[in-house]
């Protein structure tokens, strides 16, 4: 194996410091974090920042590749169980990973009109998330086209968010989605 430069292992280090320190500001609720506020957090100069990332853009690239690593699509559940059952183990997964990646999520959400690949990103996710919903509840694709639309929308982070801002804790939010998505569904049987 090839001995790797100098220059370039402090390049890659200093890559991770900034991408580190981009996602700790974010996770502390710094949604719009200056070049200069990164610099500070990863401890390297300003300088350093705008060698290794040219632009906030493609710093905000390398944080969301980072991220989506940590993005788990897969869940566990018994086919054969009732369509109550699947759906709770869903919305249970999808309000873990709606709590847990909040902070990341307001972010894409409030940068998607300035950074198109934000956009995409966003709307990527939201079609693993309506086709993991349709694997895991196949009998949603029998549903008329508006109640297929209402029953992926009270699952969104959208709804999540909305419910959240109405001072619901996360108990009342899962029950009160599970109760708009039985409700549609009841439509549709």
């Amino acid at each position: 194996m090839a001995k790797q430069d100098g220059r370039n292992l402090r390049s890659i280090n200093s890559q991770k410091l900034i991408v580190d320190a981009c996602i700790k500001l974010f996770k502390e609720g710094n949604l719009e974090p200056t070049a200069q506020q990164v610099a500070d957090e990863s401890g390297v100069g300003i300088r350093t920042v705008f060698r290794q990332f040219d632009e906030m853009e493609n710093l905000f690239k390398a944080v969301d590749a980072d991220l989506s690593k940590d993005y788990d699509f897969n869940l566990k559940y018994d086919p054969s169980s009732s369509f109550e059952v699947r759906l709770q183990s869903l919305a249970n997964q999808m309000n873990a990973g709606y709590e847990k990646h909040k902070l990341i999520m307001f972010m894409t959400v409030s940068k998607m009109w300035k950074y198109e690949f934000l956009r995409e990103n966003y709307l990527m996710y939201q079609d693993r998330i309506k086709d993991k919903t349709e694997e895991v509840l196949p009998e949603v694709l029998g549903f008329d086209a508006e109640s297929k639309h209402l029953f992926h929308a009270s699952l969104s982070f959208a709804m999540w968010t909305r419910l959240q801002g109405q001072k619901l804790n996360n108990a009342q939010i899962k029950k009160a989605m599970l109760r708009q998505c039985l409700l549609i569904a009841n439509d549709n049987r």
